[in-house]
């Protein structure tokens, strides 16, 4: 299958306009299935629900919200608890004070653009329709020294890139919209290495220069729209199970439809005459009164509950199973003889599945702060390398504080101190915590004996016994 990001196309010696207009028609029809992959995570246009029967006959139409399950399970597994973000300042030609410069520009930076909401709804859209966008762009205030990149996501259906030659040359944003007389108009942004063009386009797709916008350069040394993939082949976490989802939707549908088809069963009469009036005073009644061999009783369907049960069972595994899903509800996972190692062997899926994400993630990651450092060099030379930047994913599963206590006393001394400190699942910002321990060191110790110094005289003891 071919990926929907990207468009092999050559824009040489094409009139932006025109290359524009051909760019929005190739995607299209990924557009739409883009759209559609949403809608269904959304609960909307799914298959049960525009099944009709004939009239008189039961018809419930139950859809079950798999779709939705498996998408949070995941994010909520690897963004429940923010992605921590880092600089590593130990490259020789970073001084002290560029070092905090870089991090302070870090950190507001993060906290501008609420890292941690922007990561998870990016992680979510690509793992519902298989790939996502992002923008950088500046935010200028009065001053130059106000100025801050700031990041938006993008849906998928509103973006692509080029290719030619294994190489992405562009990338467009396009935003389908209507005007007050319900016409469509459709705004494009195209990108390269250095500019940016802003156009407009009708019902027909013929774009032209827009002219309430100004194209030029977007100042970045790279092009600001990223892509952002959730696997190499661009497909959503619950592609390969849809087939299975409508199948249990429509045997739980069924199930219910059978259930009230008892409710309002037949009745079978033998050597009795039954009319419109005798009907009517069955229902006021209740009972009737038959003559000689006269017979009345309901007609029932013999229903296998069995094989119904188990071909429903059968179903849901396979669901969580081709999702790469954990089924939270099942004894094999709950159950209270379960061990703390058995259950990770369990969400070993999961956890697959999760780290592809991750390495998907960590590639548009490396792009992006290219983007950034670069903006960061031009307006206040900065001097950072995007290599130098890291970044932890840590899962979101229940803690252990005791087992943690334990393993942080027992490999004391093997590692340092960060590293400790980066395998505890509720510290998001590791620097801060560091910062935070000296600031309570320096505390402790202002004007007090200092433990490891020896010989001297220092001033008093805790216990006011002047040391000599």
């Amino acid at each position: 299958m071919a990926v929907r990001s990207t468009i092999v196309y050559n824009m040489k010696n094409i009139k932006p306009e025109d290359a524009v207009q051909h760019l929005v028609e190739k995607h299209s029809p990924a557009r739409q299935v883009l759209m559609g992959l949403h809608k269904r995570w959304d609960q909307e246009n799914v298959e049960i629900l525009s099944r009709q029967k004939p009239e008189g006959k039961a018809n419930n139409r139950l859809p079950h919200d798999y779709r939705g399950y498996i998408i949070s399970q995941v994010i909520g597994y690897l963004f429940g608890n923010p992605i921590s973000y880092q600089y590593d300042d130990r490259r020789e030609e970073i001084d002290d004070k560029k070092a905090i410069d870089i991090n302070k520009e870090l950190s507001d930076f993060i906290t501008l653009n609420a890292m941690d909401d922007l990561d998870m709804e990016n992680a979510k859209m690509s793992s519902i329709t298989g790939y996502a966008g992002r923008l950088a762009y500046y935010n200028a205030n009065n001053s130059e020294d106000d100025v801050k990149i700031r990041l938006i996501n993008i849906p998928s259906w509103e973006c692509l890139f080029v290719q030619w030659r294994g190489k992405i040359t562009h990338s467009l944003r396009y935003m389908v919209e209507k005007d007050s007389n319900g016409e469509k108009i459709t705004y494009a942004e195209l990108y390269d290495e250095t500019n940016v063009t802003y156009f407009r386009g009708n019902n027909d797709n013929h774009f032209v220069l827009d002219p309430e916008e100004v194209s030029g350069a977007h100042n970045f040394d790279s092009m600001p729209l990223i892509l952002f993939k959730n696997n190499e082949e661009e497909r959503g976490d619950f592609e390969k199970v849809e087939c299975l989802i409508d199948a249990y939707d429509k045997m739980q549908s069924d199930t219910v439809n059978e259930l009230e088809t008892f409710a309002n069963a037949y009745m079978f009469f033998k050597n009795m005459n039954i009319d419109k009036e005798f009907m009517e005073k069955l229902r006021q009644t209740g009972g009737i009164q038959g003559n000689g061999d006269s017979e009345a009783q309901f007609i029932t369907k013999q229903i296998n509950d069995t094989f119904i049960r188990n071909a429903k069972q059968d179903l849901k595994e396979d669901i969580h199973k081709f999702s790469h899903s954990v089924d939270m509800s099942d004894e094999k996972f709950s159950g209270g003889s379960q061990s703390g190692e058995s259950r990770k062997w369990k969400l070993k899926s999961l956890e697959d599945k999760a780290g592809i994400k991750i390495r998907k993630m960590s590639k548009a990651f490396r792009y992006q702060f290219k983007v950034i450092c670069s903006a960061w060099d031009i307006k206040k030379k900065l001097g950072a390398n995007h290599l130098d930047f890291y970044w932890t994913f840590k899962r979101s599963v229940p803690i252990d504080l005791i087992y943690i206590a334990d393993y942080m006393n027992k490999t004391k001394g093997a590692h340092s101190t960060k590293t400790m400190l980066e395998q505890i699942p509720y510290i998001d910002d590791v620097q801060f915590e560091l910062d935070r321990m000296e600031k309570e060191a320096t505390d402790l110790y202002n004007g007090r004996v200092h433990l490891s110094k020896t010989g001297a005289a220092y001033g008093e003891s805790n216990e006011g016994i002047q040391l000599s």
